[in-house]
């Protein structure tokens, strides 16, 4: 054995097993941990949202970006690359670029440790267009309908009416309207100060969602009222005035009245009557009546509910109204009249009423008028029916007047013969042919004239 271990490589092994336990010894004495060989991962985070910033998105409008997501791929230690996609940011600065259409970087932003292998895309293709701006008038409409017997008034908007709409330079020209929506679908009294978003339409009634509109809602006012209609107030008189006394004037202190209701109802209403009974006159020249008024059948109500009529009287002057001109009424197109008498077909008549009445009598305010209805050929005494204008009556005591028409039948037109034309050898002969409408008097129309 001795002889074994003076062998040097026995020595040798021997002196290296004693190294080994006396580092192990050494080692777990101390406590020490044996640091592991780090392990480096790889992971790819698709669909990376691009960041823009420092964009002037007041005056510029981001038209075009040719995408708007990338792929990233990365590496690092396991604990590192987190699962938190929101770690991974990719940006796009674009605080210096002009209008136009360029291609930019994009820069990145990882997690601690993290570190990047490929970006792609790197770099994108921008486009950049220029804002203008434009004043448009608001345009409020009205959704749905009214309660039923309420009618609907304008909208009314609180103040100016206009706001400032902001768009690409291309899609201004394009900008057709600015519009607000109120629903009215079954109110029954007025809205006031009723906040009403704005919208932006192009010209074909597009939503324009680019549009920046400043302000973007506006305050509006929608009326709302009882479903009415005006109709003019009419005076009708009855009863007579005391003897010697005649109406100057007649007069409402409305010329009209509202009357409420369906739509059914007010349709078929055109006017409204008050009556004044002349008889019941107490004044020595004016007395004032007030007058109750009832709505009519099937209407709410009336307004207003009463009236004040004024009657002026005064004692009757006279007037002789000269030149009236006569009106003949005939139905049969086959028959021709002619005023006998008088002569002038036209007749004088003495009128009574109140003298501001008669100074601004015409002639042409008196209508005579004779129906030859039912009349024949021949000669007739007419009587004529003599209409006068409100407060003007007549000084004779006896309104009928005659005159005298003469009725006749049309002529027909004459049959003329051909004209025959003479040979050159009879042109002077005496008993060439002379044309009938050479002997025929008349007009040039062949009309006849009615009452010379």
């Amino acid at each position: 054995m001795d002889k074994w271990l003076s062998h040097n490589n026995v020595a040798k092994v021997i002196a290296l097993i004693v190294s080994i336990i006396l580092w192990a010894m050494v080692h777990l004495d101390s406590g020490t941990p044996v640091a592991p060989t780090p392990v480096v991962n790889t992971k790819v985070i698709p669909n990376v949202k691009i960041q823009v910033v420092g964009f002037d998105s007041d005056n510029y409008v981001l038209a075009g970006l040719e995408t708007d997501k990338v792929r990233l791929e990365v590496r690092g230690k396991r604990t590192d690359i987190t699962t938190n996609f929101s770690d991974y940011k990719v940006k796009l600065d674009l605080s210096d670029v002009e209008p136009g259409t360029s291609s930019q970087p994009l820069t990145h932003e990882l997690p601690p440790g993290v570190q990047l292998v490929s970006m792609s895309p790197s770099i994108v293709k921008v486009t950049i267009e220029a804002k203008q701006s434009k004043d448009v008038t608001v345009n409020i409409v009205t959704k749905g309908q009214p309660a039923q017997g309420m009618q609907l008034g304008s909208p009314v908007v609180s103040g100016s009416g206009v706001v400032r709409v902001t768009l690409p330079e291309s899609e201004l020209v394009e900008l057709g309207r600015v519009q607000g929506v109120v629903d009215i679908n079954g109110i029954a009294e007025p809205i006031k100060g009723k906040s009403v978003k704005l919208v932006a339409y192009d010209k074909q009634g597009r939503e324009m969602k680019n549009a920046r509109i400043v302000p973007s809602s506006v305050d509006v006012d929608i009326p709302i009222t009882k479903l009415y209609k005006n109709v003019p107030l009419e005076i009708r008189e009855v009863g007579q005035l005391p003897d010697g006394l005649v109406v100057s004037s007649v007069e409402s202190d409305v010329n009209g009245v509202a009357i409420y209701g369906s739509k059914e109802v007010i349709d078929g209403i055109s006017s409204y009557s008050v009556f004044v009974d002349l008889s019941q006159f107490k004044g020595t020249n004016q007395t004032r009546y007030t007058v109750d008024l009832t709505p009519p059948e099937g209407s709410e109500k009336i307004e207003p509910s009463s009236v004040t009529i004024t009657v002026k009287v005064e004692p009757p002057g006279e007037k002789q109204i000269n030149n009236i001109p006569i009106t003949l009424k005939q139905d049969n197109q086959q028959l021709t009249a002619t005023i006998l008498e008088p002569a002038e077909n036209k007749i004088s008549l003495q009128v009574l009423g109140a003298q501001e009445v008669l100074d601004k009598l015409k002639p042409e305010d008196i209508k005579i008028t004779a129906d030859l209805s039912g009349l024949g050929p021949g000669t007739h005494m007419v009587p004529v029916e003599i209409t006068l204008p409100l407060h003007v009556g007549l000084a004779e005591s006896d309104n009928s007047r005659q005159i005298s028409v003469e009725i006749v039948e049309n002529v027909e037109p004459a049959q003329t013969e051909p004209e025959v034309q003479p040979d050159s050898n009879s042109a002077n002969d005496e008993d060439a042919v002379v044309s009938p409408s050479e002997n025929v008097e008349g007009d040039n129309n062949g009309e006849t004239n009615v009452g010379g």
